[in-house]
């Protein structure tokens, strides 16, 4: 359990890491002189919503980012943008149907499948950590002696999104052949498999 805690406790202060570097990934938009004026307006809120989430007004930024969304929604930068502040809110289904989208009208866009593997990632460790129980009222304390124990159901859907997060990792270094974290992807991919295999057996075990 002291094992599994400390496990728990670095992906967390990774995952506090990463999403200080998420507001990094944030898109600029700039248009065309010749662009029609919703195109300014979506400039100016996207702009905007990148200043709020610097400053840690992540559900004004979200604010923001729906609002240009609904002025245009053509415009796939701002879907990564609304990802991003999604993922920072810890809503992570949101962020997924935002990045949907953003593959959808950008299928090259290689750092939405890298966005897309985060979310699955995080979702199964908030399961393995208990904050997916939070909204619930019922999340279990993490401490050194004692760390979540996960029911069978739990276990079989944390193999899932670890397989997702597989996948979109795998997909992201398909995209972007010469990307320079590609060491550092594979090896996280390594350690999701051997997670992957890990609560695939405790749960067989169950």
């Amino acid at each position: 359990n002291f094992k599994k805690f400390n496990t728990i406790n670095y992906h967390l202060e990774e995952n506090i890491m990463r999403k200080t570097l998420l507001i990094l990934t944030i898109i600029c938009i700039t248009f065309v002189t010749t662009a029609c004026v919703n195109k300014f307006a979506v400039q100016e809120l996207n702009n905007k919503a990148q200043e709020m989430l610097k400053t840690g007004n992540v559900e004004g930024a979200i604010a923001r980012l729906e609002s240009s969304i609904d002025l245009d929604e053509s415009v796939f930068e701002t879907h990564y943008n609304l990802a991003v502040a999604y993922m920072q809110a810890d809503k992570y289904d949101k962020a997924l149907k935002s990045l949907e989208k953003v593959i959808e009208l950008n299928p090259d866009f290689a750092d939405a499948y890298h966005s897309t593997a985060v979310c699955y990632e995080e979702q199964a460790y908030a399961i393995i950590s208990g904050e997916a129980d939070k909204d619930k009222d019922k999340a279990e304390e993490v401490s050194e002696d004692k760390a979540k124990v996960l029911t069978a159901e739990e276990k079989a859907k944390v193999c899932e999104l670890f397989g997702a997060a597989v996948d979109y990792y795998n997909k992201y270094l398909s995209k972007k052949q010469d990307a320079t974290d590609a060491d550092k992807v594979n090896a996280k991919i390594e350690t999701l498999n051997t997670e992957m295999k890990k609560y695939s057996d405790e749960s067989s075990e169950s």
